[in-house]
């Protein structure tokens, strides 16, 4: 896979947040208690490093530039973003929505490991049953995964919205990530860290005065916004750009911010995913609640395993939006900390870690012969977890029972069954 290093004097680590790389886990797995070996997994991942989701001469950013280029208005430097765009642009034709080959390569690689963990697991023929989203990229994610794989297999695919962009489908929610409690703490977040002010200075770059003059402060965070989005996907197209006939450098957009500067997006945009789609103000809130429907899905599956076999493996693929507010509602204990405080945001939580790009979260449930006792064990992005709330002598495995009875008592406090319309409950879920 392609290094940060690609980019010479980079501080990528400071701004890329959900468009960080997937990284392969340094820890060893801890050894199984005596006698134990895995027999099913539950799994959700998002889509691996991708291209981007709108064209590039759809952005406000392209427009822009048109527009000052038409009028005279571009500096030698926005004549030279104008270039960077108009590559960005070649790179991504007939690439829209679609994983790039580092995602490829990332998701290959987690199902590579998943095989290499589970060997016992993988040593039979496997009955696998896929859910993707109605998104061409996480289609093209499952058939990545699936590359890892060495063994024999029968494979089920489905599309799942309701349990997999259950973020898509609650008007509740909708509204929430329009007008919630959260947007005041989020505009003080942007006046400390001088949003307006650094686009307003990024324009002075690109733009005479007398233009930038004309645009106002709503267009130029928006332009920002995506100029920062063009720096940060450059990542995951490596592959692309050469295949295009093109170098890193034709593509720099990242040399128009400092380190500080990127540092500062960076935690403007960690803020809006921790507040929209993280444990937020508060983790019982409706950007957690909504992930209901995959938590139901989680229990239900792993229990019809434990009732019949019926599939050794269930994979899922989605998004962003669905493995992070799973983590908070799951109480994994690096990605479930609320706080009103937004100085404290990024020591309590960070988008980098809880959901790069190939993000993922699995149980894993062991059995022992002759024993009615499951053991589960829960991973973020193939890291041990503790979970919020549940004590177990033999960490990272908790009794798979007492796992389940910790969410039941939850869904119960909200009012939900198992057995509950979950398309209804999206639905009808409210914000308070």
């Amino acid at each position: 896979m392609i290094s940060h290093a690609a980019f010479s004097q980079d501080c990528a680590s400071v701004y890329l947040g959900t468009k960080t790389l997937y990284a392969a886990p340094e820890q060893k797995s801890t050894a199984l208690p005596g006698g134990y070996t895995p027999v099913f997994i539950n799994h959700i991942g998002r889509h691996g490093a991708r291209h981007l989701t709108k064209e590039v001469k759809k952005t406000s950013a392209w427009l822009l530039l048109l527009k000052a280029d038409s009028a005279g208005a571009l500096t030698k430097t926005g004549q030279g973003l104008k270039q960077m765009v108009l590559a960005l642009d070649k790179v991504e034709t007939d690439h829209i929505e679609s994983i790039s080959a580092e995602g490829k390569a990332e998701l290959k690689a987690i199902g590579e490991r998943m095989q290499l963990a589970n060997s016992n697991l993988f040593g039979q023929s496997l009955k696998i049953n896929i859910g993707i989203t109605n998104k061409k990229r996480t289609k093209q994610s499952a058939s990545a995964f699936l590359t890892g794989f060495k063994a024999k297999s029968t494979i089920s695919k489905y599309i799942d919205d309701t349990d997999l962009r259950f973020y898509d489908l609650a008007p509740a929610y909708l509204e929430f990530e329009q007008q919630g409690p959260w947007i005041p703490l989020f505009d003080a977040l942007q006046k400390e860290e001088r949003f307006e002010q650094l686009s307003k200075e990024l324009a002075g770059k690109i733009f005479t005065a007398d233009f930038t003059a004309q645009l106002s402060a709503k267009q130029l965070k928006k332009m920002t916004t995506e100029i920062y989005g063009f720096a940060s996907i450059v990542y995951s197209l490596q592959a692309e750009i050469e295949e295009a006939g093109l170098k890193t450098s034709d593509l720099n957009f990242r040399s128009l911010f400092s380190c500080d500067e990127l540092e500062r997006l960076g935690k403007i945009d960690d803020a809006s995913d921790f507040f929209k789609k993280g444990p937020g103000m508060d983790v019982n809130g409706i950007q957690v609640r909504i992930a209901v429907p995959l938590l139901i899905n989680f229990i239900t599956t792993t229990d019809e395993f434990i009732t019949t076999g019926k599939y050794d493996l269930q994979l899922r693929f989605a998004h962003a939006e669905t493995v992070s507010p799973f983590a908070a509602l799951l109480g994994i204990s690096s990605a479930d900390q609320a706080t009103q405080d937004y100085k404290m945001i990024s020591s309590k939580w960070k988008a980098a870690s809880v959901a790069p790009l190939s993000a993922n979260i699995q149980w894993i449930l062991y059995k022992k012969a002759n024993s009615t006792d499951y053991l589960v064990k829960v991973l973020l992005n193939e890291k041990d977890v503790h979970i919020s709330g549940l004590e177990t002598k033999t960490f990272p495995y908790y009794n798979y029972r007492e796992l389940k009875n910790l969410y039941l008592t939850k869904l119960k406090i909200w009012g939900v069954k198992l057995n509950d319309d979950m398309s209804l409950y999206l639905k009808e879920i409210s914000s308070k």
